[in-house]
């Protein structure tokens, strides 16, 4: 084992308006939010630009000899490109399929050397599992990949530990401690401050809204987050252990007793040397270069780098045979997308799936779900119109790190659903949390006299406390939602809505889970959707399909 300071030398080369003053209050505070996050976010960028490792636009490159392709995601990848990151350079106006085909393509181009790995922390484990299978075969090509690891956490270190050498900066503080959280349960202050909740669950593990109604996990909410957990926990140690010839035993110990310290990753083989940023850098540099180190490294980025690939490969694209593949990422709601918004919005989702649907270039459809969901009657628009869309063509579901409540709802309308082995998804049920701070006000003097044209025109004010028929009409509101998305899922999985039940429950499923139990068709990632797309819709094993992206990209 190298010593843990000497770096290795490389061989050369609702009609009520009660709620306006709130939103009036919420547009303001979220207002100051936003602006406070994109300041810092700027600065971020404007800081991580400072490194040795540089890079030039993002206009498609002219590849050089002695390439390298840098995988940096510390704020993770999304499922579409968009257009205003791409200016400043960050990992998030790169898509996973971007990364995908630059790995592949780097693979067998003669231009690149090898690739460089760096930070990783924003990546879903879904996500990192299926970049991580693509540098596993890459690395059958027999070209080098390096880490370099100056800070980060298990996400960091899952990646690189597939590297040949991985170097670690000196003072870097890394967490190698297993996988949890404290998660905060606001019952005590809720009660302090006068506010009550009425949560309505269906059913026991739809458990979002106990944060406010208890203070602590139920049993069933419990149960389902450590079985996340401990899938994550057993990916993790497998993967790690084969990639760093180390025993699972010997990575379960180091994870129980926590390494954090740099010289700790080398002492116990989790990592080759220490090294600054400057030395990895002129390490690249004479493993490229031989021994003139005042060369300037030819680094490129996913996302110009795929656009490199597709121009330099476009003779094996079959142009007659076209897949739509459409991100629905975010939050679920309804109305039209905001600009660049991380939401999935109804209207514009529906606009997309029909110009998919209606473009008779296009034969197939790959939906790329990564959505914890959200509103109800959006889901169901979305559903509807995946299901005209069906009748035209095949439909792909495909979940990435998340797909679950209205994201499994949506999955539903499509007639073939794939999911990683990682992706959280299921939680089939409704639940509703609303608050109550009537006895807020009376505490600070506050008193209302109510008003209406009928018994019910008061119906969930928040500043009046909640009458039993209030309750008993939103009980079979969250009813009535259930009952459509159990009916939803039975007739896609071809099941009673009494076997979907059982296993439903609003219980939240691995992918590998749901595809035990039915939910899922198939374990994979979306490179396995696109092959069994195109196997489906006949292209020829030595061809691609042609891919056509929404939403669109718009122009800057």
């Amino acid at each position: 084992m190298a010593s843990p300071h000497s770096v290795p030398v490389p061989p050369q080369r609702n009609r009520s308006r009660w709620w306006i003053p709130l939103a009036i209050l919420a547009a303001v505070f979220g207002g100051m939010v936003l602006g406070i996050v994109l300041l810092v976010a700027l600065v971020a960028v404007l800081l991580s630009s400072a490194g040795s490792f540089s890079f030039g636009g993002d206009e498609t490159p002219t590849v050089r000899e002695h390439s390298v392709l840098v995988l940096n995601f510390p704020n993770g990848i999304r499922e579409r490109q968009h257009s205003l990151p791409a200016l400043f350079g960050t990992s998030q106006g790169t898509s996973l399929l971007d990364v995908i085909s630059a790995i592949r393509y780097a693979a067998r181009d003669s231009k690149v050397d090898g690739i460089l790995l760096q930070r990783a922390q924003g990546l879903g484990l879904a996500q990192a599992r299926e970049i991580r299978r693509e540098l596993l075969e890459f690395k059958k090509s027999g070209k080098w990949i390096y880490a370099f690891l100056d800070k980060g956490n298990e996400a960091d270190y899952y990646l690189a530990s597939v590297a040949d050498t991985i170097f670690v900066a000196p003072l870097a503080m890394i967490e190698f401690n297993g996988f949890g959280g404290a998660i905060p349960f606001f019952k005590n202050l809720s009660d302090k401050l006068g506010i009550s909740w009425t949560v309505i669950q269906r059913e026991e593990y739809k458990s979002a809204g106990e944060q406010f109604s208890r203070t602590r996990f139920s049993e069933p909410a419990r149960e389902e987050v450590l079985d996340i957990l401990r899938q994550r926990h057993r990916i993790f140690v497998a993967d790690v252990a084969a990639s760093r010839g180390i025993p699972e035993s010997t990575v379960e110990q180091l994870l129980s007793s926590g390494v954090y310290q740099a010289e700790d990753f080398v002492r116990y083989g989790l990592a080759t040397a220490l090294a600054t940023e400057q030395q990895v850098s002129d390490f690249l540099k004479r493993r490229t270069f031989g021994a003139d180190t005042s060369k300037k490294l030819r680094l490129v980025r996913p996302q110009s780098y795929a656009r490199y690939a597709r121009a330099q490969s476009s003779e094996q694209v079959d142009k007659a045979h076209t897949i739509a593949i459409i991100a629905a990422e975010g939050g679920i709601r309804s109305g039209k997308r905001s600009g660049e918004a991380d939401e999935i919005a109804s209207a514009s989702l529906c606009q997309d799936i029909r110009k998919a649907a209606d473009d008779t270039t296009i034969k197939a459809i790959i939906v790329r779900i990564n959505s914890p969901g959200g509103s109800a009657q959006a889901s169901e628009e979305i559903w509807f119109e995946l299901q005209r869309a069906r009748a035209k063509k095949p439909v792909y579901a495909s979940m990435s790190a998340v797909a679950a409540s209205g994201g499994y709802y949506i999955a539903t309308g499509c007639d073939t659903i794939i999911a990683a082995a990682e992706t959280v998804t299921g939680s089939i049920g409704v639940i509703a949390a609303i608050p109550n701070f009537s006895s807020l006000m009376k505490s600070v003097g506050v008193t209302f006299d109510t008003l209406g044209s009928s018994p019910n025109a008061t119906f969930l004010n928040p500043f009046l406390p909640m009458r039993s028929a209030d309750r008993l009409q939103l009980e079979r509101m969250i009813d009535t939602i259930y009952a459509r998305f159990l009916e939803r899922v039975a007739s896609n999985r071809k099941r009673s809505v009494a076997d979907i039940r059982s296993i439903a429950r609003g219980r939240v499923w691995t992918g590998e889970a749901a595809a035990e139990r039915g939910l899922v068709d198939v374990v994979g990632g979306l490179a396995d959707a696109i092959e069994l797309a195109k196997r489906r819709i006949g292209v020829a094993p030595d061809k691609r399909p042609r891919l056509k992206f929404y939403p669109e990209p718009e122009d800057l």
